[in-house]
């Protein structure tokens, strides 16, 4: 039913409605922290702090790092995160509200959407709020990094309900001398078909799996469209080609933007995706695609029986099924069937073959079933194909009771003149009785004076099942949400539901190490590699494990289990020889930083550390270990620093204070920069430039030293202690 069969009063109590189910669902979820990838995506992401910085977020991957790098581009996602921490800072909470913000516009589009497409308002009533408060959307909601989901949900379902507004201006049809003709309207449709392309960037922008947006809206024209399958197909084709166009434009410069950035139109050249975090990666095609389909029912039923969830299946709590597995097997064949059936059921306008097609369509992109993904299976990856698993539950659960008599019959039936066969060809879902169908004809209301009232009410029996789900789904959905106020509970849960995954092991150790939970950490790291023996991450996290406990050989084991794993793994040479230095074993950690550039040609942390070893055992080598860090690293303020320090005690103070002038210039915080420059105005007898300096640092440390040390320069100095304010007192 189009959405002119409700009243004004109808359509702002289901708006109300939808946004209350929203809002209370997801109202536990918004005090939560930064949790998992919230830190380093938002937290802590330099390049979201300042719109001096917006260049970088359309220069670089998702995740950061030079061009050219990185599997993810999501400018706009990284651009809402900044116009948030540009107003409010890192308050958490109000990233958290923008979050439900983006879902309950979503589910209102999703609503608008359905009735667009006629289905009745008892289903799409149903749908829409199931999808409000759907469980497995926890993750995409509650988390702030699974706002990529929602945002780009909000650009695709306003790309779809454009792209219907084109399809119905495009249908009007007119009666002209004696034949049935297209009269398109231009003025209308161009503006409309640029900001459905515009919304169509927005999403690709987003989240890469937006691309599939082109495909649903297809599946919708076919729905809508008159005759047989393949003539719905061709209509859809032919009628809707400068869409098509727009959209094709779109996707191949998205395309042609993400390989300037990326290096590649998926992911740079010569990255892989890492077996831990999807274990299809490494299978043949026909071994993922039919590990896919399997997988794709794992979806479904978190979508109807959401009782057990989890923000890790990594491996092995997935473990891939053999080709000729008969589990793999039988669920490929069933998904053809269900694919099969559902286009055959399309023609009679089946809200169950819509729903199952949008479904499949709509996770097509992250399935692994065309190409490996980054993960082999993640909750928020659900959020915009749950909308085919909500139209088919909120179909079949309207027909479950049937209504009564009273209900269901219509108002009156009266014999009444049929309407012209011109007035049937322009029947829009919106004529809704046999009156509006004469206002098309251009008779007068009292030619038709009683109308049939098409609309089927609702009963109270009928709404119950519905009642019944919306609250079981709202109250697992606020349960969920619980799970990710903290990384401590989320991992925990992470143990719990997926005991078998080596990746919630590391999460577990890694926050036991934040917390200097050293033996509980060891514990962790071990089973995940005993899970998983190539988890370099987890070998190195282990050795740091081992170095704090003070445990400096098995330490040392671990990190060469680690480059083993991986011989490209920088971070594995810069522990190894981190322990060696720690052991005393100078010329061994020399070796190792040595060794990993070799691997690793442009690692900063590997050049800057062997610069560091260079000028504390005083190697001849020390000046151009130095140079090297500096090529790599001109942007940072610590490597500046440093080298300002080695500077000076080489005696080459001039250099030094050049070079701790650049590192203050780029990072006003910088310590050691203002250290150096207090010792330098000291030894030039400047007392202002030295007083500057040193208030600076103190407002930094508090330190009851570096207070004292600016309090005596101020009594050897008695112009100053007449022009400065005495310093703020410690507070204690």
């Amino acid at each position: 039913m189009a959405d002119s069969s409700l009243s004004k009063r109808d359509k702002r109590l289901w708006v109300a409605l939808l946004i209350a189910a929203c809002a209370v669902t997801y109202a536990n979820g918004i005090f939560g922290a930064f949790t998992y990838d919230d830190k380093a995506v938002v937290r802590d992401n330099p390049r979201i702090r300042s719109p001096r910085n917006v260049r970088q977020i359309f220069t670089t991957s998702y995740f950061g790092g030079p061009r050219g790098t990185g599997s993810a581009y999501r400018p706009l996602l990284l651009l809402s995160y900044a116009g948030q921490w540009w107003i409010h800072g890192k308050d958490v909470v109000a990233f958290h509200v923008v979050n439900v913000l983006f879902h309950v516009v979503a589910t209102l589009l999703l609503a608008a959407l359905l009735l667009r497409l006629g289905l009745s308002p008892p289903s799409v009533a149903a749908a829409s709020l199931l999808f409000a408060v759907q469980p497995i959307h926890v993750e995409a909601v509650t988390s702030l990094v699974g706002r990529g989901e929602t945002q780009a949900a909000v650009f695709v379902l306003l790309y779809l309900r454009l792209a219907l507004a084109i399809w119905r201006a495009k249908g009007e049809r007119r009666k002209a001398n004696g034949e049935v003709r297209f009269l398109p309207t231009p003025d209308y449709r161009l503006p409309t078909l640029l900001f459905a392309s515009l919304c169509y960037a927005a999403a690709l922008l987003t989240k890469e799996s937006s691309a599939v947006a082109p495909a649903l809206a297809f599946l919708l024209f076919a729905y809508l469209a008159e005759g047989t399958l393949f003539r719905r197909f061709s209509a859809a084709l032919r009628r809707m080609w400068p869409l098509w166009l727009l959209s094709a434009g779109v996707l191949a410069g998205t395309f042609r933007l993400r390989s300037w950035v990326l290096g590649g139109p998926l992911r740079a050249r010569g990255s892989g995706v890492f077996e831990v975090e999807n274990a299809l990666a490494a299978l043949p095609p026909i071994g993922r695609a039919l590990n896919a389909c399997t997988i794709l029912f794992r979806y479904l039923g978190r979508c109807v029986f959401p009782l057990h969830l989890s923000g890790d299946e990594s491996a092995w709590s997935i473990r891939p099924l053999p080709p000729l597995s008969p589990l793999a097997l039988g669920a490929t064949g069933l998904l053809i069937a269900l694919v099969l059936a559902s286009l055959a059921r399309l023609p009679q306008r089946s809200p169950l073959a819509l729903g199952f097609l949008f479904f499949a369509i709509a996770l097509l992109p992250a399935s692994n079933l065309l190409f490996p993904t980054g993960t082999i299976f993640a909750e928020r990856l659900a959020y915009l194909p749950s909308v085919g698993i909500c139209v088919i539950l909120g179909s079949l659960l309207t027909r479950v009771v049937p209504a009564s008599r009273e209900a269901a019959a219509p108002a009156q039936e009266l014999p009444l003149p049929p309407p012209s066969r011109d007035a049937l060809w322009r029947t829009s879902p919106g004529d809704i009785s046999f009156e509006a169908l004469a206002k098309k004809e251009g008779r007068s209301e009292g030619a038709t004076s009683v109308s049939v009232d098409l609309i089927e009410p609702v009963d109270r029996a009928r709404s119950l099942p519905v009642l019944l789900l919306v609250l079981l789904f709202a109250g697992r959905a606020i349960l969920r949400n619980a799970v990710w106020w903290t990384d401590e509970g989320l991992f925990a849960n992470l143990i719990a539901t997926s005991p078998d995954s080596a990746k919630a092991h590391y999460d577990v150790a890694y926050v036991a190490v934040a917390n200097r939970r050293y033996p509980q950490a060891l514990a962790e790291y071990s089973r995940a590699v005993s899970i998983y023996p190539r988890y370099w991450d987890a070998w190195a996290g282990r050795g740091r494990t081992l170095k704090e406990m003070g445990n400096l050989p098995e330490a040392e084991r671990s990190y060469e289990r680690a480059i083993a794993a991986n011989t490209d793994y920088e971070n594995g040479y810069f522990g190894l020889g981190d322990v060696r230095e720690a052991e005393g074993n100078d010329a061994g950690a020399e070796e190792a930083y040595r060794r990993g550039l070799e691997r690793i040609p442009n690692s900063l942390p590997l050049a800057y550390r062997l610069a560091q070893l260079a000028s504390r055992t005083k190697k001849p080598t020390a000046d151009a270990q130095w140079q090297r860090a500096l090529r790599l690293g001109a942007h940072s303020a610590v490597v500046r620093a440093d080298h300002a320090r080695w500077l000076a005690l080489e005696g080459r103070s001039d250099e030094a204070a050049r070079e701790a002038r650049e590192a203050w210039r780029r990072d006003p915080a910088n310590l050691t920069a203002l250290r150096l420059l207090a010792e330098r105005a000291r030894a030039e007898g400047k007392p202002l430039a030295e007083e500057l300096a040193l208030e600076r640092i103190y407002r930094l440390t508090r330190s009851p030293e570096d207070l004292a040390r600016l309090e005596e320069l101020r009594k050897t100095s008695p112009d100053l202690s007449r022009r400065a304010p005495p310093a703020e007192p410690i507070k204690r």
